[in-house]
């Protein structure tokens, strides 16, 4: 059976940008099963998909290829990473991917039977992903897409810390389309600990919770988002608007251990 290849780009889809690299896809890889996760990630923005793949990459099964298209320019690479294979922009979109999962191998893509523009202008998903998945679905070796590398591009996101046995501080990195504020701050940081309360810009927020239904509409809460990491939400609101504060704001959280 071919593996999976999915496709996570910023290129929405009034255009044919998407079709045309599932087109090539599907020439070079006959029966091939293209799976869409987001074509919605903000042009350019490279933190908001180094966040949402993130969030996704670890529940697809062993083998699966995964494409990202966002801010496409930067140079080509192949990486294998947790029994998958990434296929992207040497961009820092693997920043948050390589804190939960070491890198195996990485390659850049310089193979020029993986280049369809062929001297003419690259159109890098199409062009030069595509051809990689496919060969890649087919059963090609990562070495035969081009040099090993022993460096990819990180982006500059603060690190979460821990203060003292009491306290953790981070710093919001994002604000989703709900308008939730997302930290740095990792569930797996804070694996083994009791959260008591927690503080954006000094506000309190209050204690982690489950889900949205454990506070009333329009009050504040903290929970981890999908991507596993520590957001500060409103329930029924924005609160990036309600609480007037953006990216790089200081958070707090205090914790304790938690009992057996």
């Amino acid at each position: 059976m071919l593996p999976l290849v999915t496709l996570t780009t910023d290129f929405e889809e009034h255009d044919p940008f998407v079709a045309s690299t599932k087109g090539v896809l599907y020439t070079q890889c006959p029966g091939v099963q293209i799976v869409d996760l987001s074509h919605q990630i903000h042009r350019q923005s490279v933190r908001e998909g180094a966040l949402f793949i993130a969030g996704a990459v670890p529940y697809f099964p062993d083998g699966t290829i995964h494409i990202v298209a966002v801010a496409s320019g930067a140079r080509p690479l192949a990486v294998s990473l947790n029994r998958q294979f990434i296929i992207c922009p040497d961009n820092g979109l693997l920043t948050l991917l390589m804190e939960q999962y070491e890198i195996d191998e990485a390659r850049a893509i310089t193979n020029p039977k993986l280049n369809l523009a062929q001297g003419s202008q690259i159109y890098f998903a199409r062009d030069v992903f595509a051809p990689a998945a496919a060969m890649l679905a087919r059963g090609g070796s990562l070495g035969d897409v081009g040099d090993r590398i022993e460096q990819v591009a990180k982006l500059n996101f603060p690190r979460a810390t821990k203060e003292n046995d009491r306290l953790v501080s981070g710093r919001t990195i994002h604000v989703n389309r709900y308008g939730s504020l997302v930290t740095n701050i990792h569930k797996s940081f804070l694996k083994g600990c009791r959260v008591t309360e927690v503080r954006i810009g000094g506000f309190p927020v209050g204690p982690l919770k489950e889900s949205y239904s454990q506070v009333e509409v329009g009050f504040p809460l903290a929970l981890f988002g999908s991507s596993g990491y520590l957001e500060i939400a409103y329930h029924g609101d924005r609160a990036d608007t309600r609480l007037k504060l953006d990216v790089g704001i200081i958070v707090s959280v205090a914790i304790e251990p938690s009992v057996a």
